[in-house]
């Protein structure tokens, strides 16, 4: 077992990019294509970054996935749902496996059972959602701080105007006084002069 594990972990895997150009298809269309394979229960490699990682069997599956839509007609949901289905077929049964353990010629030591591919996409969408909870808490974070920076800026802009419409009214008041006393002077100087 441990040398089954060591084989896979040294087999060469390929970016989405390599695969779309391989099979001569966009990137959007291998995303939207592995998507549709996990969501019936195929299993593609990670990277540390989450990204898929893809192997020469998924290639092949790919490839003939590609070939059922396209040549076949299939629908891509039926074309999924029979590929996954020959996956899971072809896959040595545990029985099987655990009969190729007990047949080697060295003791194995006792490995921890692996975990399902179904686990494995549970914990990676818990993961997901954590790190969606933490990113929408900081957004909330940042929307409130831009409101209160929003209402005091609002605040300081009204007190600014109150001012400037009470300077306004003062100056307006100062103008009509200086007039009235103008005119106040000038008739006193025209009865002056009368007389």
């Amino acid at each position: 077992m441990g040398n089954v594990i060591e084989l896979v972990s040294r087999e060469r895997t390929y970016t989405g990019r390599e695969v779309a150009e391989l099979l001569g298809i966009g990137a959007s269309t291998l995303r939207k294509w592995s998507m549709l394979l996990e969501q019936h229960g195929y299993w593609f490699l990670r990277d540390n970054q989450n990204w898929r990682e893809y192997r020469r069997a998924d290639i092949a599956v790919l490839q003939r996935f590609y070939q059922l839509t396209k040549d076949e007609l299939l629908s891509q949901e039926e074309a999924a749902l029979l590929l996954v289905n020959q996956e899971e077929s072809e896959a040595p049964s545990p029985a099987t496996v655990s009969a190729s353990l007990e047949t080697a010629t060295a003791p194995a030591p006792r490995i921890q059972p692996q975990t399902s591919p179904l686990e494995l996409q549970v914990r990676e969408l818990a993961a997901h959602v954590k790190r969606q909870d933490a990113a929408h808490e900081a957004l909330l974070e940042r929307i409130e701080k831009q409101e209160a920076y929003i209402r005091s800026s609002l605040k300081e802009r009204d007190r600014r105007l109150t001012k400037a419409m009470s300077d306004i009214m003062d100056a307006k008041a100062q103008i009509a006084k200086m007039k009235e006393e103008k005119r106040k002077t000038s008739i006193w100087h025209k009865l002056l002069r009368l007389n």
